[in-house]
């Protein structure tokens, strides 16, 4: 049974992810922060819940200073008897969107770990940053990228699925579904999980729908507030 606390700092380090989409993000707010409620699904994740609370909440920050993006997703649950956290972020260069470093940390049940380092390879981010990139620039087609999870980096490719309505805390709303999925590339690591995420169709691309699906357990996180 060992096995099982390991289960959901992995479905979240799944969220440590994206590439650099290549340009500026100049047009977007200086500051945001969105807050989410998840919960665990399918049948490993109820299994997790055994062991991990079932749901819980999270935020999405992107903080803007002296020409750099620090931008980090933390989730937490009420139903942990201690203080417990995951956190994942990144920094980078706001004009050109490459990356300057990237950590990832997890606190839980007396388990702790922690990673910090600089990121010196060209068009690599974590998840949250890459959020912020995707939402300067849509995909309209497939497109090709990498990520960066705990300090390896994988090949992946983002798909556009099409418009859809998600049922949300606040009600319903229509949103730009992208799955973004490993591939297989010679001489490279293939990324076993899955993550999909649902933007607003208006300017804003609000991030209102987050799925990410490791070890055959998934976590989805619904928004409950933005800016």
């Amino acid at each position: 049974m060992k096995r099982f606390p390991k289960i959901l700092p992995a479905l979240i380090l799944a969220l440590v992810l994206f590439p650099s989409l290549g340009g500026s993000v100049e047009g977007t707010p200086a500051n945001e922060e969105f807050r989410y409620r998840w919960q665990l699904r399918n049948f490993m994740g109820a299994v997790a819940g055994l062991f991990f609370p079932r749901q819980g909440e999270g935020s999405l920050t992107f903080m803007r200073s002296n020409g750099h993006l620090k931008s980090e997703l933390t989730i937490t649950s009420p139903q942990s008897k201690e203080p417990g956290y995951f956190r994942y972020g990144s920094e980078i260069d706001v004009h050109t969107l490459q990356p300057i470093r990237a950590w990832s940390a997890y606190s839980w049940r007396g388990e702790s770990k922690s990673k910090n380092e600089a990121v010196s390879k060209d068009g690599v981010l974590d998840v949250a940053a890459g959020i912020y990139a995707i939402r300067s620039d849509p995909p309209k087609k497939s497109r090709k990228m990498q990520i960066w999870s705990d300090g390896k980096i994988y090949p992946v490719v983002v798909i556009p699925m099409g418009i859809e309505v998600r049922q949300l805390p606040h009600g319903k709303v229509s949103a730009r579904h992208y799955s973004i999925r490993g591939v297989n590339v010679p001489n490279e690591r293939r990324w076993k999980g899955k993550l999909d995420l649902w933007l607003t169709p208006d300017e804003a691309a609000t991030p209102v729908e987050i799925l990410i699906s490791r070890n055959m357990a998934d976590v989805r996180m619904e928004l409950t507030s933005r800016p």
